[in-house]
């Protein structure tokens, strides 16, 4: 395989990567407020208003800034839209020995149009995956705090 041939196959898993970690970083969150929105209606919840008032104000306040963000992020939507997105890249690296590169780059940019918004931080933890399945160890990204966790959630 030529060398345009390999960045474009690096490119696509790169792509391809980053929306799976997204679509799994979602999960965990739409779980996460799914279970915070379950626990929140359950009858456990309003016996401990009766008993203790003040903690149990603070609690029906967490658990209504959980619910405004579930409707706010909408996790739901941006899974789907990144399981498309993986499915997508998914079928053009089908593609890589049939197309020559100019065209493969071609389909790879309009396929670029479409895609859903990244978290940003998830690219860096993209990318190291991508390296490390091709065994480049040395040009691994350093990770941030952040991104190390965002990893383990993703």
């Amino acid at each position: 395989m030529d060398e345009a041939k390999e960045e474009l196959q690096f490119n696509l898993r790169y792509a391809q990567r980053l929306c799976q970690r997204t679509a799994r970083f979602y999960r965990r969150i739409q779980t996460t407020l799914t279970f915070i929105s379950l626990l929140s209606g359950s009858s456990a919840v309003a016996a401990l208003g009766a008993q203790m008032l003040l903690p149990s104000a603070w609690l029906m306040g967490f658990f209504a800034v959980s619910g405004c963000l579930n409707l706010a992020i909408r996790p739901a939507e941006k899974i789907a839209a990144n399981d498309a997105d993986v499915r997508k890249y998914g079928s053009l690296l089908a593609k890589l020995n049939s197309l020559d590169a100019p065209a493969l780059q071609q389909l790879l940019d309009e396929a670029r149009l479409s895609d859903t918004s990244e978290v940003e931080p998830l690219r860096a933890v993209a990318y190291n995956d991508v390296v490390l399945e091709i065994d480049e160890t040395d040009s691994l990204i350093p990770l941030t705090p952040m991104q190390k966790l965002m990893s383990a959630l993703a």
